[in-house]
């Protein structure tokens, strides 16, 4: 016979078989069919996740002898221990291991013949990856731009409305505007995104002539971020002039007082 944890690759995971230490969820304190097991069952659990640590994917094939020496228990009382554990479902023997990786084989050949279904129904290339990837201007954070991607894929949209939209976003991104992130554009659905027309025909210049930059200056003592001036030295005197200003920038109608 042979035992295993519960779920002991979800929540256990080490690079190098037989650990330091392992992890000891605290979530186990307020488990209500933990704490009716037996006091022995109780004491009995951790020693055996540490021992399971030792084995590939948590499998215990020691025997019960083995096990009785290791926890300095009698065998008899090892199977009394162990017996609430399995009843209860913290560990699997070898017959319900078996089940529950025969019933993870089904489940896993089922998930792979409907993907495979549900990849023949859309119209996403084989290569859809290194297409969208080759294509976006701004290639950063790949990792996380190809799994917000597969999961486009998944909620059904079509590869032709994800890559006619990247491709009306490389062409009408503002000059002045930053790349949105790959990630980013396909978590906010940016495919969907009806830009105004940014041509230069429909654009009107935000840049200030000097006649404009010093009216606005002579009105309001500041410069616009759009003037072509950062400061009265800057300025030929006689625009200044014209504007009731001194070369210093102070209004001509304060020099006498």
């Amino acid at each position: 016979m042979s035992i295993t944890p519960k779920n002991w690759g979800e929540f256990q995971h080490y690079k190098d078989r037989s650990p330091a230490w392992i992890k000891l969820h605290r979530g186990l304190l307020d488990n209500f069919d933990y704490h009716r097991l037996p006091v022995a069952s109780r004491a009995l659990a951790p020693m055996l996740w540490l021992l399971a640590s030792e084995y590939e994917d948590g499998v215990i094939t020691a025997s019960m002898e083995e096990m009785a020496f290791r926890f300095r228990v009698s065998p008899a009382e090892l199977r009394s221990a162990i017996k609430p554990l399995i009843d209860s479902g913290f560990f699997l023997d070898s017959e319900a291991l078996a089940d529950c990786k025969r019933d993870a084989s089904l489940e896993k050949e089922g998930e792979k013949r409907r993907e495979e279904r549900d990849a023949r129904a859309d119209d996403w290339p084989s290569d859809f990856r290194e297409k969208f990837w080759a294509e976006y201007p701004h290639r950063v954070g790949k990792s996380a731009a190809i799994q917000k991607l597969e999961a486009v894929r998944k909620r059904g949209v079509e590869w032709a409305l994800v890559m006619g939209g990247l491709r009306t976003y490389v062409r009408t991104k503002p000059k002045d505007r930053q790349w949105c992130n790959p990630a980013t554009w396909l978590h906010q659905d940016r495919w969907l995104d009806q830009p105004a027309d940014a041509s230069p025909a429909f654009v009107p210049s935000e840049r200030q002539t000097p006649e404009q930059a010093v009216a606005q200056f002579a009105k309001l003592g500041s410069w616009s971020r759009h003037s072509p001036f950062t400061d009265v030295s800057q300025v030929p005197v006689e625009l200044l002039t014209k504007h009731g200003l001194l070369p210093d920038g102070r209004k001509i109608a304060s020099q006498g007082h």
